[in-house]
């Protein structure tokens, strides 16, 4: 983003509003810095994090949190799909399914992770046969 456009997301911001990139270079150039700057931040953290976990119960905390944030996203992916919709742009409306959907199985697969952090029952040796 050039100055004169960083000053308008500026001033947007001030006003309330938000600023969208003009072309698909700014936008991927933002995407790619978003991700940059979150892997910085946190990923120090989120090892340190995953390194003190000694047992599988341990992880149940965090993929509960985990699986509650994604289904945040997941709801509000699908409350974007409908006002797209009310728009009437099919691309969006598609991209947005599309992201809403694999959001949703996201929430489905964290549970499976969840519930995986529970011991199975031991199965006394004359029953396994």
């Amino acid at each position: 983003m050039n100055v004169p456009g960083k000053l308008t997301a500026l001033a947007a911001r001030l006003v309330g509003r938000t600023w969208a990139h003009e072309n698909t270079e700014e936008l991927a150039a933002a995407l790619d810095k978003q991700i940059e700057q979150l892997r910085d931040a946190n990923m120090p953290e989120h090892l340190a994090g995953a390194a003190s976990l000694a047992s599988a119960p341990a992880y149940q905390p965090g993929l509960i949190d985990l699986r509650g944030d994604i289904y945040d996203a997941a709801v509000y992916l699908d409350a974007l799909t409908t006002s797209a919709t009310a728009l009437g742009d099919a691309d969006l409306v598609e991209a947005l399914r599309e992201a809403g959907e694999t959001a949703h199985e996201l929430v489905a697969r964290l549970a499976a992770a969840a519930h995986a952090t529970i011991p199975a029952p031991a199965v006394p040796v004359s029953d396994a046969a």
